[in-house]
């Protein structure tokens, strides 16, 4: 290579770096926080659609498309890794990721251990069937199934003779698309992906005293550091204003959930 080539390529080189260096100027941070790695958000992952996922090597999902719209406002490239739900938040506690994402509720135990978000948006109780039932009134005398650990099965079993729980939600959607309950009790999330392409009819449970979680559905945040207190603040203050401006709403609705999820009304923890 001549001299004359070494200087060009080496200009070349320069006019790249300098390019490189003055885009990364030109973004400014919405808010000043430091993150685990500089210029990065590490995110701890639960693929648990449609909540969060992992999809086009990034992150997906309601929680996902939400993280994206923070970090490109703070400049800030984001890394994750898929973790279990337990893994993920020792991951946020252990200060080896900066948030975990997957629909999780706002629980006392997780609130020990990691600092919750404000809420981001309710995880409605949805009542799953072939007639489209929404009226608790209508599935008294009909089998009805759930999943083993929500909150509202002790009331199932009270309304419900013969009701059913399950170990997982896959054998709930199984058992209900085969017509061995005429019912299902779900997450709307959940009900949403695991009933797509089929007959059944996914709709919200309308409120009745007799079923806490239809006048008070779970909320749901972002798990954060205990320690990070700008960036808590940070999250905080860009989770109410997606919720100002309809881009939580918005995002719901492109998951197929209700938009209503998004008024989340005052934060509350789950005992």
């Amino acid at each position: 290579m001549t001299l004359k080539t070494r200087l060009a390529v080496a200009s070349l080189a320069l006019g790249i770096l300098g390019a490189g260096a003055a885009y990364a100027q030109d973004c400014t941070p919405k808010h000043e926080f430091t993150t685990i790695s500089a210029g990065k958000l590490t995110v701890a992952l639960t693929n648990t659609p449609p909540y969060s996922l992992e999809k086009d090597g990034t992150v997906s999902g309601i929680d996902g498309d939400l993280l994206k719209e923070f970090a490109k406002e703070n400049c800030l490239e984001i890394t994750y890794e898929i973790f279990t739900y337990p893994a993920a938040v020792s991951a946020v506690q252990t200060g080896r990721a900066d948030v975990a994402i997957g629909g999780f509720y706002r629980t006392a135990a997780r609130d020990k251990v990691v600092t919750l978000s404000t809420p981001v948006y309710l995880d409605q109780l949805a009542v799953v069937s072939k007639e489209g039932y929404t009226k608790v009134d209508e599935l008294l005398g009909k089998k009805v199934g759930t999943v083993e650990g929500y909150d509202w099965v002790m009331e199932m079993e009270d309304l419900f003779e013969g009701s059913t729980t399950y170990p997982s939600s896959l054998n709930l959607a199984q058992d209900l698309q085969a017509g061995r309950i005429d019912a299902a009790l779900e997450g709307f999330g959940a009900a949403v992906v695991l009933n797509a392409g089929t007959d059944l009819k996914v709709k919200l449970l309308e409120a009745d005293e007799r079923v806490t979680a239809t006048t008070q559905a779970s909320q749901t945040s972002f798990l954060l550091s205990k320690t990070n207190t700008a960036f808590v603040d940070a999250m905080n203050a860009s989770i109410e204003e997606y919720r100002g401006n309809g881009l939580i709403a918005k995002t719901l609705v492109e998951y197929g959930l209700d938009a209503s999820a998004a008024d989340v009304g005052d934060a509350r923890i789950i005992e």
